[in-house]
């Protein structure tokens, strides 16, 4: 019990039709460390796709009952939903990549579409988190509920802390019009990152949710240098913080002070119809990232670097 499961791969796999019940798909769970999890295609499974967590007491010694260290990339994670599921019954709450409790994890250049939840950080158990995680260079698309949620799901539930989201792409997610919105913060959050991604909302232009209180000295989480769209527009755009709905991207700035030097713009996909999803060339998010002091990575999610010339592109690709 005192020596972890260590250097452990799982690669190249093709992990679909499951029925789990309250259990996962792809999961690494208590002392496990210097994992990775790559390759791997993850499809119509119902309950959670990959999963990272801690606390469960699958390890006898507190201290080493977390997995850690750990690396989830370039996996295809797609039709996951715990509705029908009789653990469930008809909640929409299974991630397509979960962790819950993990910590000092990098999830990046993941493909997710048509899940409940995108990428979902929390912790499930009460003063136990979920820190030290990077998001990057992930498309999420067409999700049930949120795109990217941070924080314990109930104010009696854990933490999730120092976990960055930078240079996703998020389209068209809550498409079962949960409230949840794209971008969803819940409670017992703080100092995570939300920077340099693009996120366009559908058809309600719910953009973000922020359970938590709002403390803007201690916010639970920075949010900047992103770039906003929906169809309906700006003045459209929906928010809610704290319980309170606030429309207009304009309003939305001057009474959270989020999003200062973000903008609301078409950021002009190839054919977001087709999931075509890179950058046309008159894209207003090509060179509108901040590099210095964010772990943005090496290269984008087609591999192409990511960083040239000093400029860097908002969302999930880099252009050539």
């Amino acid at each position: 019990a005192k020596t972890p499961i260590s250097d452990l791969v799982i690669d190249g796999n093709d992990v679909h039709h499951l029925k789990t019940g309250s259990s996962e798909s792809l999961v690494v769970n208590g002392n496990v460390t210097n994992f990775r999890i790559t390759h791997n295609t993850v499809h119509d499974n119902n309950n959670i796709g990959i999963d990272v967590i801690g606390f469960e007491r699958t390890a006898p010694d507190p201290a080493l009952d977390q997995a850690r260290d750990g690396v989830v990339s370039e996996n295809l994670v797609y039709n996951i939903t715990s509705r029908g599921n009789p653990a469930y019954g008809q909640d929409q709450s299974s991630d397509g990549i979960y962790v819950d409790g993990g910590t000092r994890v990098l999830i990046e250049r993941n493909v997710i579409h048509d899940v409940d939840f995108g990428i979902e950080l929390a912790s499930e158990h009460k003063n136990r988190a979920t820190s030290y995680i990077t998001a990057r260079n992930n498309l999420i698309y067409r999700c049930n509920t949120a795109g990217v949620s941070i924080g314990g799901y109930a104010p009696e539930r854990g933490h999730t802390d120092h976990c960055t989201v930078v240079n996703n792409t998020l389209y068209d997610n809550d498409t079962s019009n949960t409230g949840s919105g794209e971008f969803q913060m819940q409670w017992n959050m703080s100092d995570d990152i939300f920077e340099n991604n693009i996120v366009y909302a559908g058809s309600r232009c719910l953009m973000a949710i922020n359970k938590s209180k709002v403390d803007k000295n201690h916010p639970p989480a920075t949010i900047d240098h992103n770039l906003y769209f929906c169809d309906a527009g700006a003045k459209a755009s929906k928010w809610i913080v704290t319980g309170d709905d606030v429309t207009g991207f304009d309003q939305y700035v001057q009474s959270t002070g989020n999003d200062v030097h973000s903008t609301f713009s078409n950021p002009r996909f190839a054919d977001p119809a087709n999931h075509n999803f890179h950058l046309r060339s008159d894209s207003p998010a090509i060179g509108s990232g901040v590099a210095t002091g964010f772990p943005v990575g090496e290269f984008d999610l087609d591999g192409q670097p990511r960083i040239k010339v000093g400029k860097i592109d908002l969302g999930c690709y880099q252009t050539k």
